[in-house]
């Protein structure tokens, strides 16, 4: 039994339009008036206009976007080329510290420091030079086990490995260092310790005895005497003043000898004679004062009485 059409009970497959199939022409929609026959006579028809003509309907252009991450990955590998770059540059300079620069410095060629003990210093430039080496004179130092004139010190030691050209420093002994006694006459013997000392040398044995030229506690004189050359740290005698004192004698026996010789032998000696007036100042003597054996002077006055007889 066919369906009726255009009844009331169309089902929807009636209210559907089926799609073109190939070659043929879409149909139109329900409604839409043909432009060849419904514009007016002797006007121009518009060609009908679709949605995507319209601006405000149309989509939006396609626009390429990046991924956020694609910048950051660009800046660290830039990072790691560079950290590359200075590390590669940081190993080429140790080995060129390290291999190449010590080519250059020895290139001359190395040897060893001769022994320049004992030497003067026109027999080390000498031994240097035969060496490859040149002498610099570093100064001069006093030192008793080292005869003056004589290397005393160098620098670097003997048979140290050394470039080729390279300085080595010396130092010449002056010997024996030596002082001079200094003039030390009438001075205290404190005083007298600071300039022996001053000098370089010592207070050797200290003497005391009498002196009519310095009074008590200064320096009469010194052994060896002043202005005297001698080693470094050499003993200096001193002679210290005890004051003046007279020189003494001890009286003789003159008991039974010529008073008047013996009056002329004291006298030239320097002592004072005294005799009684008359037969007692002639003869042998027979009193004298002092008595023999006491100790005196020249300031003592000799007292003699002769016995007043003439001697034939």
């Amino acid at each position: 039994m066919t369906p009726e059409t255009g009844g009331a009970g169309a089902g929807p497959a009636h209210s559907r339009a089926c799609p073109p199939q190939p070659g043929e022409e879409p149909a139109a929609a329900p409604g839409a008036s043909d432009p060849s026959t419904s514009a007016p006579e002797g006007t121009r028809a518009e060609p009908a206009r679709s949605p995507a003509d319209d601006p405000a309907t149309s989509p939006a252009p396609f626009v390429e976007r990046r991924r956020p991450g694609r910048g950051l990955r660009t800046a660290i590998f830039v990072s790691i080329l560079a950290g590359i770059a200075v590390l590669a540059f940081g190993i080429g300079l140790v080995l060129f510290n390290s291999l190449l620069m010590p080519q250059f410095i020895h290139q001359g060629g190395e040897v060893r420091v001769p022994d320049l003990a004992n030497l003067s210093e026109a027999q080390a430039e000498e031994a240097l030079r035969a060496a490859g080496l040149r002498l610099s004179h570093a100064g001069e130092r006093f030192d008793p086990a080292v005869p003056r004139g004589l290397v005393l010190q160098q620098d670097p030691p003997a048979q140290t490995l050394v470039r080729s050209g390279r300085r080595v420093l010396v130092v010449v002994s002056l010997g024996e260092e030596f002082s001079s006694v200094p003039t030390l006459f009438g001075a205290s013997l404190r005083g007298a310790r600071i300039l022996i000392e001053r000098a370089g040398l010592t207070v050797g044995g200290i003497t005391r005895a009498p002196s009519e030229d310095v009074g008590d506690g200064l320096v009469a004189g010194t052994d060896p005497p002043a202005e005297s050359v001698l080693p470094r740290e050499s003993p200096v005698g001193l002679l210290v003043s005890t004051g003046s004192a007279s020189e003494s004698f001890v009286m003789p026996m003159l008991l039974g000898r010529d008073l008047a010789m013996v009056r002329r032998q004291l006298e030239a000696d320097g002592f004072r004679i005294v005799a009684p007036e008359g037969a007692g100042s002639r003869g042998l003597v027979i009193l004298q004062s002092p008595a023999p054996g006491v100790r005196v002077d020249r300031s003592t006055v000799i007292a003699l009485t002769g016995n007043g007889r003439s001697l034939p």
